[in-house]
C-alpha cells in the first residue's frame, strides 16, 4: 500500500475538518443549518451510514471476523470511536494517490493519461515552456470535459447531495427509532420537507371547513407519506452498498 503519513493528501470532495474551511471551498452547501464543519463532507456520512449497516456492525462486534471482514480490514470497528479518532487512522482510504510527477523516460508509455512529448535541450527554457503550453492546452481541454475518475481506494460513486444524505439518515432513524408511528407522523417529526403548496393554498391561506381544505389535508398527508417512503427507500439502498465499499449508490428511487 502506498504510503500516505509523508505527504498531503487531496481529496476529491472535501474532506472534513474541525474549523474554517478555506474560502476555495466555501461554496459547500451543509447538509442543515448550523452543521459543524466535519458534517460538511461525505466522507462522514460516508462513516454514518456504515455505522447503520446490520451485517457490518455484527462483524465489529466479532472484532473483524465474518460476512464483512475484507472490508473491516480498511474500515475497521465504526462503533467504538467517534468519528475524529476513526478518520484520524482512515482518511487514507478516500484520498487520491500520489500526483505523477514530469520525468525523463526511456519509452513511450501506453497509458492513455499520459502524453510523452520530445524537449529540444537546446532552446530557451521559456520558448520551451511556450511549446508546452500550446501542445497541452487543446489535449487538457478534451480532459477536462471527461468526467475524471477517482482513483481512491473507495471513491465516492456520485456527486454528493449533503442535505440529501442527511434527511435520508434522519427519516431511517426516525422510522427504527418509533416504529409504532406512521409515515406521516414521522414526516413531521424528522421535519421532512414538502411542497406545502396545493391549488394555491397554504396552510394558511385554504378556508376552513370547505371541500378545499379537506382535500388539501388529504394531498399534504400523501405527499408526507411518500416523502418519507422514498427517503428510507434511499437509505436503506445506502447502508446495504456502503456495506460492499460504495457510497452513495442506490438501485432505484
Amino acid at each position: 500500500m502506498e504510503d500516505f503519513e509523508n505527504r498531503p493528501l487531496f481529496f476529491v470532495y472535501a474532506p472534513p475538518l474541525k474549523g474554517t474551511r478555506p474560502s476555495k471551498r466555501n461554496d459547500l452547501q451543509p447538509p442543515y443549518r448550523d452543521a459543524p464543519p466535519w458534517e460538511c463532507s461525505v466522507y462522514y456520512w460516508w462513516w454514518e451510514y456504515l455505522r447503520r449497516h446490520e451485517g457490518y456492525k455484527k462483524t465489529c462486534e466479532k472484532n473483524g471476523k465474518g460476512k464483512y471482514s475484507k472490508l473491516y480490514k480498511d474500515f475497521g470497528d465504526v462503533h467504538a470511536t467517534e468519528f475524529w479518532e476513526w478518520w484520524k487512522k482512515h482518511p487514507h482510504l478516500f484520498a487520491e494517490p500520489k500526483v505523477r510527477q514530469v520525468e525523463v523516460v526511456e519509452q513511450i508509455s501506453a497509458d492513455p493519461t499520459v502524453l510523452t512529448v520530445q524537449i529540444p535541450l537546446e532552446n530557451k527554457q521559456s520558448l520551451s515552456m511556450r511549446q508546452l503550453k500550446r501542445l497541452l492546452e487543446p489535449k487538457l481541454k478534451l480532459t477536462k470535459q471527461r468526467k475524471t475518475e477517482s482513483k481512491a481506494l473507495y471513491p465516492v460513486a456520485t456527486k454528493p447531495v449533503l442535505s440529501s444524505l442527511y434527511t435520508h439518515l434522519k427519516v431511517w432513524d426516525a422510522k427504527l427509532a418509533n416504529p409504532n408511528l406512521s409515515d406521516v407522523e414521522i414526516a413531521d417529526l424528522a421535519d421532512v420537507p414538502i411542497d406545502s403548496i396545493v391549488d394555491g393554498f397554504t396552510a394558511d391561506t385554504v378556508p376552513k371547513n370547505t371541500a378545499a381544505f379537506e382535500r388539501f389535508q388529504k394531498v399534504i398527508r400523501r405527499r408526507k407519506q411518500l416523502a418519507v417512503q422514498r427517503h428510507f427507500r434511499i437509505a436503506s439502498q445506502y447502508i446495504e452498498n456502503v456495506g460492499l465499499g460504495k457510497f452513495p449508490v442506490r438501485n432505484s428511487r
